[in-house]
């Protein structure tokens, strides 16, 4: 799979974790079939939605594994390898890459301040030691790059073929990035942001985007009727989509939880500390209602 270019919805699995904050591998086991089988072209974890932050290496590790084998060669796997330094990036790409991934996504590290020739010598260090292709992400969380500096790596550095965008200005970005990118070295640009911006991301020239997985066939849908100019169609189910990914955007994965638990895929919301966030009574109820509204929009079925 390594030679085909990606295009798509990729869906990003959450962690589900026990009472304990253990991770709960079964609920984990069918949050990747659930990914597979609701219609997304690839698979990314663990990442930002999948709190990669508040995971163990070993864990990191483990998930990866589970995931390719569950996968199974269905889908391409993206493995997360944002990283504390270089290092640390590259031993977890190592590894991703030895168990079977197809590509792996990092940002440079950004623990502490840094500039383009670190950054630049970052991704450097990933293509001259990995053979899978190499995802940039481009977050405001951490060291944003513009189009032309994110062109200069892409033209510069033979792995790195793929950049997912979700700065400040997502859609100009990538505008500008397409524009710069003559020779098509970058080979897609996908976009973030649970899919916010997917319908104007599309018609900019994306290749895809990476959301999390629980509308895996809400997003899939729309991105196929994008695809057979069916733009009229894509935008009904956008809007009514809409309001739930609002909420999504103020609380994040507290609400990816909840959707997933009402969709009978996992068997707990709690996310990982430090940093809990809890969706309160008016939240829930407000979920609840615009959960019945989209339930006609659901094609996998537990």
């Amino acid at each position: 799979m390594n030679n085909k270019k990606f295009r798509g919805i990729f869906g990003i699995p959450v962690t589900p974790f026990n009472n304990d904050e253990s991770i709960d591998y079964n609920s984990l086991e069918k949050v990747i079939n659930f990914t597979v089988e609701n219609g997304c072209n690839g698979i990314v974890i663990p990442v930002m939605a999948s709190e990669y932050q508040t995971l163990t290496d070993e864990e990191r590790k483990k998930i990866i594994e589970k995931t390719t084998k569950i996968v199974n060669g269905k889908i391409p796997v993206v493995a997360g390898i944002t990283g504390m330094s270089n290092i640390h990036s590259l031993e977890l790409g190592l590894f991703a890459e030895s168990i079977g991934v197809d590509s792996v996504i990092a940002m440079a590290p950004f623990s502490s301040p840094t500039n383009f020739n670190e950054i630049f010598s970052f991704f450097e260090l990933l293509s001259n030691n990995l053979t899978v292709p190499i995802f940039i992400q481009n977050h405001s969380i951490g060291a944003v790059m513009n189009s032309e500096q994110l062109y200069k790596i892409c033209e510069n550095l033979d792995r790195v073929n793929y950049v997912k965008e979700e700065s400040r200005f997502p859609g100009q970005i990538s505008s500008s990035l397409l524009q710069l990118d003559k020779n098509i070295n970058c080979y897609g640009i996908m976009s973030g942001y649970s899919g916010r911006f997917l319908i104007d991301d599309f018609k900019r020239g994306i290749s895809g985007c990476m959301p999390g997985s629980h509308y895996g066939d809400i997003h899939s849908n729309i991105w196929n009727l994008l695809e057979n100019d069916k733009e009229d169609e894509a935008r009904e189910i956008y809007d009514k989509l809409l309001p739930l990914i609002n909420i999504e955007n103020l609380y994040g994965i507290p609400v990816f939880k909840e959707i997933l638990y009402k969709r009978g895929i996992i068997s707990n919301t709690l996310v990982r500390s430090p940093g809990k966030t809890y969706l309160d009574k008016y939240d829930l109820k407000e979920i609840n209602f615009l959960f019945n509204s989209i339930k006609d929009l659901f094609t996998w079925e537990n």
